[in-house]
């Protein structure tokens, strides 16, 4: 005779918050009222994709911090409990990339910084980025919303509009480290931390196209401070050197929050 196992599955109303489906909704749109209006593609998303019925609990967050518990009331509306659930302040200092556009893999670099925790994202057209790169910036966003929905982040990352490298660092404050190669005496990432970045600034690894850097931009870098470092003995491609940078740039964050 067999015994039977019983096995209990937890309801979605029985979840904890943390568990619970995420939708990230721009905080402009909370204007007092505990009901949101949720437009056609975040309807599509909970009910079509996630399979949400009537009544089911998910959780908002507004990308700056705080996260609500809500239930779906019907098919354009959600319900949020008055108050935030969890508050999160902002991570400092903050982190950015700055990375030229490329023909393929920017999508991955975007969506692989904010899951890490990049706060800002800059596209970068240079002297050498590849005529067939494009500047996509509404595809960039929609990837970043359904990152930040995915990993669980509070504060949603911030892609800027795409500039050239000289424009950007005449407006751009903090301070800056960029990764070149086949450059004599340059020390890695991890050694600029240790003996020169300033713990509390806010702190942009710039990573170039695949061609390399021109003379005038290696010019223009060395004229705004910007520290060359080297993210390890093998040439990578942009997208590698983004997210490898991206990687030491958070856990020196780490270390600061945690000495």
């Amino acid at each position: 005779m067999k015994i039977g196992l019983l096995k209990i599955i937890p309801t979605a109303s029985s979840l904890p918050v943390r568990e619970l489906r995420r939708l990230l909704i721009p905080p402009d749109r909370f204007v007092g009222s505990e009901l949101l209006t949720l437009q056609n593609d975040e309807s599509h998303y909970l009910r079509r994709v996630l399979r949400l019925r009537i009544g089911d609990p998910l959780a908002i967050s507004d990308g700056c911090g705080q996260l609500w518990q809500a239930e779906l009331v019907d098919e354009h509306t959600v319900k949020t409990q008055p108050h935030p659930c969890e508050q999160v302040v902002q991570p400092h200092p903050r982190l950015g990339l700055a990375v030229s556009i490329i023909r393929r893999g920017f999508d991955d670099v975007v969506r692989m910084a904010c899951e890490l925790g990049i706060d800002a994202i800059q596209p970068l057209r240079c002297e050498r980025t590849v005529p067939q790169a494009e500047y996509r910036p509404d595809r960039w966003n929609t990837i970043v919303r359904e990152a930040v929905e995915q990993c669980e982040r509070l504060w949603k990352p911030t892609v800027l509009e795409l500039n050239s490298l000289d424009s950007w660092l005449n407006s751009c404050s903090g301070q800056k480290a960029v990764g070149v190669t086949r450059t004599p005496n340059v020390g890695p990432l991890k050694d600029w931390f240790k003996q020169k970045a300033a713990p509390g600034q806010a702190t942009w690894l710039i990573v170039g196209p695949e061609g390399g850097w021109t003379v005038a931009e290696l010019e223009a870098l060395t004229d705004h401070s910007v520290a060359p470092i080297h993210l390890g003995p093998s040439i990578l491609r942009t997208s590698t050197a983004a997210v490898a940078g991206a990687v030491e740039l958070i856990r020196w964050r780490e270390h600061q929050l945690n000495s």
